[in-house]
């Protein structure tokens, strides 16, 4: 459902970019064409075929300053042109969506509500670049489905002629225009700079994973988190359905004799159908009506306290809702239906007990609804397992009580280029100034026990690169890579194995220097570090050594594989224009540090201070697997429950169907334990084989859930014994109740019924 509010979604495509002679493909439009200078010839002649409709060029600046009444917000923001409302589907709810206007902004609806409230913000004025008014012409509203291009604020492409950066492109083809045919019309690459552009579906980008979005302005999803969750929301409606069916059926043969009369007096077969068939069109309509009650009244719990985006589809809930309408009644109506055509008057007369097939019936239902919830509650338990296990252990770098801090304004985007001398003079004195009394400051201050600039290695990534060595030719290998000082390690604790880490005295960024951690070594089948030399293909003319050998650190998710660290080195302190501030804070003493950091940030740069602490973005990673695994436990709480109602109402008819064999083992000297002990057995045999047929089931989805997982947690013996344990306790407290109940009836009275 994601893009789907894109009415052409099926004709939307983005660029992407491949080298003949590289590693990977990524999403990318033409740099020159981005700044208005032709662009190359197999981007330009793409672009031109007699099949594309319409394109349109952006870019997404992350981190993006955007001022109100001198006050700086940080913002997504797009750069787009003025196709870009033409070719995409984004609602406009005020305004006018004026992208051709240099000056010209449109903000989000959201965003307008966080700056102006309930005021229209359309006319209003915004600041950009150093002060440069912006008039805000429209507002985007929020789309009906997940969009993979999030934003704040779209500025006008045309507002400067020297945007930074790689662009996206985003094409619209002719109806009846094949996108592979177009690819395959400009499948040469280059000659030259062996590379060339074909296009890929926007509706594939969210879940796809074959091509690297190196511009990080697409959100991307798991596809895998969305299977489970098809399964688990699958299993329970199955759970449902069962539970439904087989508490009916004992419901309407209970009433033999009722429909036994009405075959007496004449009823025909299609008067049955048509009777059982409007009680459950009734009774599964009520039941739609309250869910649909029940689901927008916790919509906000599910999005507010779990934060699962949820965006509806009218569409499918109809549709849905249309299926079990009409073929929940059909289902539940078969069996006492074609039991009831089937049979003499006289046997429909019956007591329901002494009908053959009946009890079968139940506890196939019974040992369905069992082996589903067992199943749910063995991989729900994991799901839990593995997250802590993920959470908990050490990626190899220190990362409590560490600070990033945006101190500076990012000019990625702003172009200081197209500014006056005058202009750019007063910018570059105001950096310096705020430079020379951040460190100041910075080094005055005893929270600290480090400090510099730069980024925190989970933000690092990986990507692949072609090194080569003196005994290796060139080599395609995954590796994290990184800008680092001194300081910069230390505040990490990174562990030095051989060799030396970083100098701020002796080291500089031209010397040609890294270093790389022990798995780098091993790849490579580098025994003496010392005497190595790494070329890598983009500089081929430079010759790299290893300075020092560090201990391998884990970067990534833990679901990734770990990959080599290289390592390079830049005196981050001298280089302000890296604006994120890090340092290592003195235990226990974090609030003082954020304090201290917000007041300094104020009486230097000023506007809308924003911190995030490195444990917090260790912890943010795992986002997504926390999500899961609480919808999943939630999912099994709902089968334990429906499942616990169909014991239930099994169990009540069972009891009254034997309240007379109760009252004579009572009247013969039974006392609960016997009656509960004999009631208890017919269920648990049912229990016991479920339990069988379901553990290999739940094992086999936990292996095909972690079959991209680098990092396991074993599956224990105790994930099975704890599902069985609360399967069993659900089953025996509400059979107990139920014995009580009837145990503690008179005998007399029974029996004389």
């Amino acid at each position: 459902m994601v893009d789907r509010f894109n009415k052409n979604l099926d004709r939307m495509y983005v660029t992407v970019h491949e080298h003949n002679n590289e590693w990977e493909k990524k999403y990318a439009g033409e740099w020159q064409f981005w700044q208005g200078r032709g662009g190359v010839k197999e981007f330009t002649d793409l672009l031109e075929h007699p099949g594309v409709e319409n394109y349109s060029i952006f870019k997404v600046f992350n981190n993006e300053k955007i001022a109100l009444d001198g006050w700086d917000y940080d913002v997504r923001l797009l750069v787009a042109d003025s196709n870009f409302l033409k070719v995409t589907d984004y609602p406009l709810v005020s305004g006018v969506g004026n992208l051709s206007e240099p000056n010209s902004v449109l903000i989000t609806e959201n965003f307008a509500k966080k700056l102006f409230g309930k005021q229209n913000p359309v006319g209003k004025t915004l600041q950009y670049s150093y002060g440069v008014a912006l008039t805000i012409s429209g507002v985007i509203g929020t789309t009906s489905t997940k969009a993979t291009l999030s934003f704040d604020v779209i500025v006008s492409y045309y507002f400067s002629n020297s945007w930074m950066g790689i662009p996206q492109t985003i094409v619209r083809l002719d109806p009846g225009v094949d996108y592979q045919t177009v690819n395959k019309q400009h499948e040469s690459f280059n000659p030259e700079q062996n590379t060339r552009y074909q296009l890929f579906p926007l509706s594939k980008l969210y879940f796809d994973k074959s091509v690297t979005d190196r511009s990080g302005g697409y959100r991307h999803g798991n596809y895998n988190y969305v299977l489970v969750l098809m399964a688990v929301g699958f299993l329970i409606l199955l759970i449902g359905v069962v539970n439904y069916v087989n508490i009916y059926t004992v419901i309407v043969l209970h009433r033999g004799r009722e429909l036994g009369v009405k075959k007496v007096f004449g009823a025909g077969r299609h008067n049955i159908f048509l009777q059982l068939l409007a009680e459950n069109f009734v009774l599964t309509g009520l039941a739609l009506l309250g869910a649909f009650v029940f689901t927008n009244a916790f919509s906000p719990f599910i999005t507010n306290t779990l934060r699962f985006d949820q965006t509806g589809s009218i569409r499918f809930d109809t549709l849905l809702s249309f299926v079990l309408l009409f073929t929940l009644p059909v289902i539940a109506i078969l069996f006492p239906y074609f039991r009831y055509c089937y049979s003499t008057p006289v046997d429909s007369f019956s007591n329901f007990g002494k009908i053959q097939g009946a009890d079968n019936m139940r506890s196939i239902f019974l040992s369905f609804q069992y082996m589903v919830t067992i199943s749910m509650i063995i991989v729900s338990l994991f799901f839990v397992k593995q997250l802590k296990f993920m959470m908990n252990s050490e990626p190899g770098y220190r990362t409590n009580d560490i600070i990033k801090a945006f101190f500076i304004k990012d000019d990625n985007s702003t172009h200081i280029r197209s500014k006056t001398g005058v202009e750019v003079l007063n910018i570059y004195r105001k950096e310096k100034q705020d430079s020379v009394a951040i460190e100041q400051r910075m080094n005055a201050c005893p929270l600290f026990t480090y400090w510099t600039y730069g980024d925190s290695p989970n933000k690092s990534g990986s990507h692949t690169f072609v090194f080569k060595t003196d005994e290796v030719d060139y080599k395609e290998v995954e590796i994290s890579s990184m800008i680092s000082d001194e300081n910069w390690l230390k505040i990490f604790d990174i562990q030095l194995l051989e060799g030396r880490l970083w100098d701020d005295q002796i080291d500089d960024y031209d010397n040609e220097l890294v270093i790389v951690s022990e798995s780098f070594l091993k790849l490579f089948g580098i025994s003496d570090f010392s005497n190595a030399s790494l070329q890598w293909k983009n500089y081929e003319e430079s010759f790299f050594r290893i300075a020092g050998v560090i201990k391998d650190y884990n970067p990534l998710h833990l679901s990734q594989k770990s990959v080599p660290v290289v390592l390079s080195y830049l005196p981050l302190r001298r280089h302000f224009s890296n604006h994120l501030l890090i340092a290592s804070v003195v235990p226990g003493r974090m609030q003082e540090a954020i304090t201290f950091l917000r007041k300094l940030h104020d009486e230097t740069v000023g506007g809308e201070f924003n911190y995030t602490l490195v444990e917090d973005e260790i912890r943010e990673m795992y986002s997504e697997d926390r999500k899961i695994a609480s919808i999943y436990s939630i999912f099994t709480l709902i089968a334990i429950f429906v499942s616990a109602l169909g014991l239930f109402s099994m169990s009540l008819f069972d009891i009254q169907k034997r309240r007379k064999e109760i009252a004579i083992r009572k009247i013969n000297g039974a006392i609960l334990v016997d009656i509960i002990r004999l009631l208890l057995k017919k269920y648990f045999w049912s229990l016991t084989i479920s339990f069988v047929i379901a553990a290999p089931i739940a094992l086999f989805a936990i292996n095909r859930y972690l079959e991209g997982f680098a990092n396991k947690t074993p599956v224990s013996w105790s994930l099975f014994a704890v599902a069985f344990i609360i399967t069993a306790g659900v089953s025996l407290l509400t059979l107990i109740y139920q014995t009580r109940k009837a145990a503690n009836q008179n005998p007399a009275e029974e029996i004389n019924k």
